[in-house]
């Protein structure tokens, strides 16, 4: 009994100690989660080295290599039809590599790529996984500038 007693006195007080000041104002402020995506190109000659940059709401980036693409390499806005965030397109004339950046199931970032070739319609079908980036559960992905 001086058990139960004493069990129940420790969690009375634990439970009235951590909802001092709750509402009141006081302590520290919760912060969502965010992830904003954005492109570096590293060029070097016909071929550029392309990274994605992962920032999150504490200001913390990562960058995740994603290859080495012949051409001239510029930040695009994928079609609709692709379901990507943000992207890349590497061109040498007519033909090259596009990438893209699409979110699956919140946690993850999936980085594809795509030929591009004179007179035929890009199909997201015919994309290829390059990588994928975990990112935290329920976080909000967003493109960066």
């Amino acid at each position: 009994m001086t058990r139960l007693v004493i069990t129940l006195a420790f969690l009375v007080s634990c439970s009235g100690a951590a909802k001092s000041g709750a509402g009141s104002g006081e302590g520290a402020s919760v912060v969502a989660k965010k992830v904003v995506l954005s492109w570096g190109i590293d060029k070097h000659g016909e071929v550029s080295d392309i990274f994605l940059a992962t920032t999150d709401e504490t200001g913390k980036q990562i960058s995740h290599p994603v290859g080495s693409y012949k051409g001239d390499c510029t930040v695009i806005t994928p079609a609709p039809e692709m379901n990507a965030i943000t992207g890349v397109a590497c061109r040498a004339g007519e033909t090259g590599t596009e990438l893209h950046a699409v979110v699956q199931g919140g946690a993850d970032v999936i980085i594809v790529k795509l030929a591009i070739a004179p007179g035929v319609t890009p199909d997201p079908m015919a994309r290829e996984e390059v990588t994928h980036i975990a990112v935290p559960l329920g976080a909000k992905i967003e493109a960066g500038t």
